[in-house]
């Protein structure tokens, strides 16, 4: 009984952690980072749609939210919901590959989990993505 609560409890502390970071304004970094538009735009790779840019690996790594794909990531409320369910399974691993606590990691760090996906905050080509987003924090 007392794992139960706590793995309830570090649960319920990860999502606050996760909600806290991607507030208003990180959501909005992030959109404008991405540049994004209602559209989707199709690779050899993926199939990446909205203002977050979000692929369809990351909607499905993010639990399937909404009527569809599309329709997901063209609707802000869907897209933010999804990016924090992926964050929030990520987030732990991205804590460890940048030698931080789950606590300590901020929207700059999310951002290498988005656009390097569950590895991302390993990844060096993400550090550029990183720094835009802590510029847009600071103002």
């Amino acid at each position: 009984m007392i794992k139960i609560y706590s793995v309830l409890l570090i649960s319920l502390f990860l999502g606050l952690v996760t909600t806290q970071i991607l507030t208003e304004k990180c959501l909005s970094c992030l959109r404008q980072h991405k540049e994004g538009t209602e559209d989707c735009r199709m690779t050899w790779t993926d199939t990446f749609c909205g203002k977050y840019v979000m692929s369809k690996g990351f909607w499905e790594a993010g639990g399937y939210r909404g009527l569809s794909f599309e329709a997901c990531a063209s609707d802000d409320d869907c897209a933010a919901d999804t990016m924090r369910i992926f964050f929030r399974r990520f987030g732990e691993r991205c804590a460890k590959q940048l030698n931080k606590e789950t606590y300590q990691l901020t929207c700059a760090d999310y951002i290498r989990l988005h656009n390097g996906g569950a590895d991302g905050c390993s990844r060096s080509d993400t550090l550029a993505d990183s720094k835009s987003i802590e510029g847009c924090m600071s103002y």
